[in-house]
């Protein structure tokens, strides 16, 4: 009878070290740590799946039960930095004749925006929002082969950040804005197959070697601004068009960045046996160069070969 109360004692200490580890072993684990979505974003969000058809199979996994930054279709998101909060950097909506209707408004609810894809979306109609404009963390902007119209707006000078920006196979009108050139990081312009008119702008002259303009299939007409032969171009694309005069300062000895030099389909003019290249695999680039359907004259140069 004297042990009872020792033993007692003794089983009662020793379930007292033994509880927290029960507890531990019995609780289930803990989730694993999700990026939740910003609600504001979040909310951006389903106002654009409402405003296009909340229907569409396209935004079938934009729901409330999933996470918008780990299962929604063509959204991502970015830590902001000393911060747990994770925002919508990232919008890609893409192949759909579904779609219809204009760009909506409600981007300008998504302000931490650094890549925005419209693409393949044929009714997608109307010019450009001003709202686009308000996107000033935009890095690359992908609006192509849409139905979008109007003139290249002023207000896209705000994108100051901008590295792409892409706006092929649409029917954008009117002339090509000064400001493009002016944009400090702007590398990448690719505004082929729309109904461009006016000259090239001598602010193109102003981009930074290893740019890629591409201005195929417009009605531009002119002469090809003298600033661009100062850029050593990656790739230049300006066929399809009613260019005049001399192209001859595009090329040179000191173009070893050139690899597509596209200039067909214009009214160019010039002495291509006085043309000058770089010679040699080491020091040349140049793997495309299309001439055709102009008037140039003149015999081939030997760096060709």
């Amino acid at each position: 009878m004297g042990t009872k109360p020792y033993i007692y004692t003794l089983l009662f200490i020793t379930l007292l070290f033994l509880l927290p580890s029960l507890n531990l072993s019995l609780s289930p684990p803990p989730p694993p740590q999700q990026r939740r979505c910003y609600p504001d974003d979040e909310r951006a969000l389903l106002q654009i799946k409402a405003y296009f058809g909340s229907n569409l199979s396209m935004f079938s996994t934009w729901t409330s039960q999933n996470g918008c930054c780990n299962k929604w279709s063509g959204v991502l998101c970015k830590k902001i930095p000393k911060t747990n909060i994770h925002r919508v950097n990232f919008l890609e909506i893409i192949g759909s004749d579904e779609v219809v209707g204009t760009i909506p408004t409600t981007l300008n609810k998504l302000p931490y925006l650094e890549t925005l894809i419209l693409r393949l979306l044929p009714n997608l109609t109307g010019p450009i929002p001003p709202v686009i404009g308000n996107l000033t963390r935009l890095t690359y902007l992908s609006l192509n082969w849409d139905g979008l119209n109007g003139p290249i707006p002023n207000f896209l000078s705000q994108l100051t950040n901008l590295v792409v920006l892409s706006l092929n196979n649409n029917r954008f009108t009117g002339s090509i804005p000064a400001f493009l050139g002016q944009l400090p990081k702007l590398q990448g312009v690719d505004l082929q197959e729309n109904q461009l008119t006016g000259r090239i702008p001598e602010t193109f002259g102003l981009f930074a070697n290893d740019s890629q303009i591409n201005l195929y299939n417009n009605k531009l007409s002119g002469t090809i601004p003298k600033s661009l032969g100062k850029i050593n171009f990656e790739s230049l694309d300006l066929s399809g068009n009613q260019l005049i005069g001399d192209a001859s300062f595009l090329f040179g000895e000191d173009k070893s960045n050139l690899a597509h030099l596209i200039l067909s389909r214009n009214r160019l003019s010039f002495d291509f046996s006085k043309v000058v290249m770089p010679v040699g695999q080491l020091n040349s680039s140049l793997s495309v160069l299309e001439l055709s359907h102009n008037q140039i004259y003149g015999s081939l140069p030997t760096w060709l070969g």
